[in-house]
């Protein structure tokens, strides 16, 4: 088995010459041992492409864009400490320009030609979480301070936490969104999961035109070692890797316990169709990687609306739950950028807000009668869920 890991390699390189591939294939994917002991993880084998001796793989740029989003999350969202003028025009300065003007975060934001309808209002959206964060800290008031300390409660914006002093503690609007844990999920779906499927795998880039010719005839950019579609397929690759692949392995259901590998086969497979023009092949990992990474979008949104986690601490301590809560409309919006396996919405962004504004309506994530229902009737998080489900032809009872 080690050496199968360790050389795991070779089996993409001889993919369609050998019949080896099957038994090694199969013995990576896992097979089923009856043991009251989980079996350790193996690393994932390495992501390597080469030409004329040199590697033809780059995806840095990835991590790039992620750092000055992370800056706007860890140092100001999270803590409320957007209070006054300077700290504003910081955390704008990180949206619109990136770190060092490296980057810009707010032009990829839903930079797809599939959501380029509705690109400005993805970008107020998450800007809207810069504004609740200012009200939350202050900003404008006389005594800023006085209104980050401020507990939270239904109908109450605050912290929820023991002490404003704790290492624990999270701020929330009136309706209970949560605004920095909302803004990752939006920046997870609208920048990253956008970018993987309906830019960098766009079904046009792969289909016969000018791109494609100039990959068949080994066109390389200036300075750089890969073609223009090897180099989209490895940014795809990247931003999965870095953004939602420790997703993948952290949700520990069932139904998605083949994902993290499948994934993982597809990309690599994919890239290997690629530069060697077996586009079959590729088109096949194409689709993999669309049905795929999209049911682990879905199952995520599902989880965190409706999973154990958060009706535990909704049962026992609702106010704990908004977090979770908070998370799970981010992911509601990111349903938006997931796709069928042609490549094709499965919810449009006039949906995923209807969703959102039912959850928020009212006293919003504080109001269990309305969220988990009550005399009877269903609860707005069943209905929503079911519905969910039903578009991804996913079995909601076993997402717990």
């Amino acid at each position: 088995m080690k050496n199968c890991l360790k050389y795991a390699w070779v089996f993409l390189l001889f993919a369609l010459s050998t019949s080896g591939l099957s038994s090694c294939q199969n013995r990576w994917e896992g097979e089923t041992v009856e043991s009251a002991y989980k079996l350790p993880e193996y690393p994932d084998p390495e992501y390597k492409f080469s030409r004329n001796g040199r590697s033809s793989v780059d995806y840095y740029e990835c991590t790039l864009l992620d750092e000055p989003l992370q800056i706007i999350y860890s140092t100001f969202l999270r803590e409320a400490r957007i209070n006054n003028e300077g700290s504003r025009n910081t955390v704008y300065n990180y949206f619109h320009d990136g770190l060092y003007g490296l980057v810009s975060p707010q032009s990829v934001v839903a930079s797809s030609v599939l959501h380029q309808a509705d690109r400005a209002e993805v970008i107020n959206d998450i800007e809207d979480c810069f504004r609740a964060i200012e009200k939350l800290s202050g900003l404008g008031t006389e005594a800023p301070n006085l209104t980050r300390n401020q507990r939270a409660s239904i109908g109450v914006a605050g912290y929820v936490g023991t002490h404003i002093g704790d290492d624990y503690i999270f701020f929330a609007t009136q309706d209970g969104l949560v605004p920095a844990e909302y803004y990752r999920e939006l920046v997870r779906g609208a920048i990253y999961l956008d970018l993987i499927l309906n830019v960098h795998l766009a079904s046009s880039l792969y289909a016969h035109g000018e791109l494609l010719t100039r990959h068949e005839h080994t066109y390389l950019p200036d300075g750089h070692n890969y073609t223009e579609l090897e180099h989209h397929w490895d940014l795809a690759f990247g931003y999965y890797t870095h953004f939602w692949q420790p997703l993948v392995s952290s949700i520990n259901l069932p139904l998605l316990g083949k994902s993290r590998i499948q994934l993982y086969n597809a990309f690599a497979l994919g890239r290997w169709a690629l530069t060697n023009y077996r586009y079959d092949i590729l088109q096949e990992q194409l689709q993999l990687i669309r049905i795929e990474l999209s049911k682990v979008v879905a199952v995520r949104a599902l989880q965190l609306l409706q999973g154990n986690i958060t009706m535990a601490n909704y049962r026992e301590e609702p106010e704990n739950a908004l977090f979770f809560l908070s998370q799970g409309v981010g992911a509601l919006y990111s349903l938006q950028f997931a796709c069928d396996k042609e490549g094709q919405p499965l919810f449009s962004y006039s949906e995923v807000k209807a969703m959102q504004e039912q959850l928020l309506a009212g006293n919003g994530l504080w109001d269990r009668g309305q969220l988990i229902g009550s005399d009877g009737n269903t609860g707005l998080l069943h209905t929503i869920t079911k519905e969910v489900a039903h578009r991804f032809e996913l079995p909601l009872q076993e997402i717990k």
